[in-house]
C-alpha cells in the first residue's frame, strides 16, 4: 500500500474551482468559540438599527470567554471573512450573516413535513386537482391524476408538476395555499434575476442555455431525461453553483417581459398588479397554461423556441436564442 506524500489539508485538497480563499474561510469556521462570536453578533444584530457593531469586551462578555487573548485570536480568524472591524467594533459581514440565517432557517429549526394536501390549483398537463407536500426542504406541487412533468426521479414524487428547495422556515404560519404562493413568489424572484444574468445566492453571473434532449421519448414523461418536454431552460451560477430549470412556455420564465406584459394589458389582464387592492401582486392564475401557452423547439442547432401566447384570438410569438434571450418578438390581432 503507498502512502501519499501531499502536504495539503483536507480542505485544500477537496478544494477545486473554490480557491484558496474559500479554503481559508471554511478553516476559519473549525472552532467552536467562532462558531459562538458569529452567534452572538447575530444575536446583538437589529435591523434597521443606526448601530449594530458590538465592542470586544462586550463581545468577550456574550460569548463567555475569560481569557482575552485566546479570544481575540479567535476573533482575528474572523475578521475579513465573515466579521468586520470598525473603530466602534465589530460586525458581521454579508457572508457572516448569510451564514449564520442560513443555519437560524434550516438546520436551527425541526425538519417539517407536510403529507400531499389538495390545493385550489388545476393540473397544467391534465386538468386534474393538484396537491402540495414538504419533505426533506424540498416543496413539491404535484399532480393526483397524471405522472406529472418529470415522472419519478430521484426524491420526486409521483406527479410532479415542479419542485422548489427551500428551507424549513417556509413552512412557518403558512397553510397549504400559502405554501404554494410562496414557493412561486421565490421561483418568480430566482428566475427573473436569472434571466437578467444575476445570481440571487451570490449576486454572482448566471449562464442561461436551452437544453435539448438527445433521444426524446414522443408521449409523457421520456425515460432518457425523465422529463415530459424535449428542451428545458437551465441557468447556473459558475460561482456558487446555484441552478435552476424551467419549462420554456413556463409563465416565470418571459412573462416579466415587456411585449407579454402589453399583450395581456390590452386585454384587461394586468399581469403586474391587483386591480381591487392597487398593491403589487402576480396574476399568474388569470393565465391558463394549458390554453394560453404553447412553445415549439423550432430548431435544434443552434437550439430555438417560440413561445406562442393566445388571448381572445390575438396572438404573440416570442424566440428565444441558445442563451434564453429574446431575440424576436411577432404579434397578431387583437386591440393595438
Amino acid at each position: 500500500m503507498s502512502k501519499s506524500n501531499s502536504t495539503e489539508s483536507p480542505l485544500e485538497t477537496a478544494a477545486g474551482a473554490a480557491g484558496p480563499r474559500a479554503t481559508e474561510a471554511f478553516a476559519a469556521l473549525g472552532n467552536e468559540t467562532r462558531l459562538a462570536i458569529l452567534l452572538a453578533l447575530w444575536e446583538a444584530y437589529e435591523p434597521f438599527e443606526a448601530e449594530n457593531t458590538v465592542t470586544f469586551a462586550e463581545l468577550r462578555k456574550r460569548v463567555g470567554m475569560r481569557d482575552g487573548s485566546q479570544f481575540n485570536y479567535h476573533l482575528t480568524q474572523l475578521v475579513g471573512h465573515f466579521v468586520r472591524q470598525t473603530d466602534d467594533g465589530y460586525e458581521l459581514r454579508r457572508a457572516g450573516h448569510r451564514l449564520v440565517q442560513s443555519v437560524i432557517a434550516g438546520a436551527g429549526l425541526d425538519n417539517p413535513e407536510l403529507a400531499p394536501t389538495e390545493v385550489d390549483r388545476a393540473c397544467p398537463v391534465c386538468g386534474a386537482p393538484t396537491a402540495v407536500t414538504y419533505h426533506d426542504e424540498w416543496l413539491f406541487h404535484v399532480c393526483t391524476e397524471c405522472e406529472g412533468r418529470f415522472g419519478n426521479r430521484d426524491q420526486f414524487p409521483e406527479g410532479t408538476l415542479a419542485g422548489a428547495n427551500l428551507n424549513p422556515a417556509v413552512v412557518t404560519d403558512r397553510e397549504p395555499e400559502e405554501l404554494l404562493n410562496a414557493a412561486f413568489v421565490r421561483g418568480t424572484w430566482d428566475l427573473q434575476s436569472a434571466v437578467e444574468g444575476v445570481c440571487t445566492e451570490c449576486s454572482g453571473p448566471m449562464e442561461g442555455w436551452l437544453h435539448v434532449c438527445d433521444d426524446h421519448g414522443a408521449e409523457g414523461v421520456c425515460p432518457n431525461c425523465d422529463r415530459r418536454y424535449e428542451v428545458m431552460a437551465r441557468f447556473r451560477c459558475p460561482v456558487c453553483k446555484a441552478s435552476g430549470e424551467y419549462v420554456p412556455s413556463c409563465s416565470w420564465l418571459v412573462m416579466h417581459h415587456p411585449a407579454v406584459i402589453a399583450f395581456y394589458a390590452d386585454h384587461g389582464v394586468p399581469l403586474q398588479y391587483d386591480d381591487d387592492s392597487g398593491s403589487f401582486q402576480p396574476r399568474y392564475r388569470d393565465v391558463d397554461p394549458r390554453e394560453d401557452i404553447d412553445f415549439e423547439l423550432i430548431t435544434t442547432d443552434p437550439p430555438r423556441v417560440r413561445v406562442t401566447f393566445q388571448h381572445e384570438g390575438a396572438e404573440l410569438e416570442l424566440t428565444l436564442d441558445e442563451n434564453v434571450n429574446v431575440v424576436d418578438v411577432t404579434r397578431e390581432g387583437g386591440p393595438v
